[in-house]
């Protein structure tokens, strides 16, 4: 007697009743209620943890230190922390509901900090330019003629 094979929307349907049922039920009930073996359960819960590492893995994000295929070389700062500074960093990340108090996030921190205080500043100069008196230059020459 030949074993009778699954088809793809027979597979996918068990399964999906398996996940519907995971948690709630014994792999023993499951298969009783599917109508299937206790190995068949099994291997259709390793299935969907399988799917679910390999969806979660294609979907995370690259590793913040992990450099891009077309990013520029990283370019360092070394910076000594005395103690006035060391305490402005904790302030900004004491901030941040939630934010621990580690190296990753002084380092934000002072990414942030640096950034706001550059915005601010070519925001001023540009608020600056666009107030500013003309001083003629860019205006064309007037033609005299000869």
């Amino acid at each position: 007697m030949a074993k009778h094979q699954t088809t793809d929307p027979d597979l996918a349907a068990r399964r999906a009743r398996v996940a519907t049922m995971r948690g709630t039920m014994s792999n023993r009930a499951m298969a009783d209620a599917l109508g299937v073996g206790e190995s068949t359960v099994r291997r259709d819960l390793a299935a969907l943890d399988a799917e679910r590492a390999a969806a979660k893995q294609a979907t995370a994000p690259a590793p913040a230190d992990a450099p891009r295929h077309d990013a520029q070389p990283r370019r360092r700062l070394e910076i000594e922390v005395d103690d006035a500074l060391a305490d402005a960093l904790r302030t900004l990340v004491a901030a941040v509901p939630g934010a621990r108090h580690d190296l990753a996030n002084y380092r934000a921190a002072a990414r942030a900090a640096i950034r706001s205080v550059a915005d601010t500043i070519r925001d001023e100069e540009r608020r600056a330019a666009a107030t500013a008196a003309p001083t003629g230059r860019d205006r064309p020459r007037a033609r005299v003629a000869s």
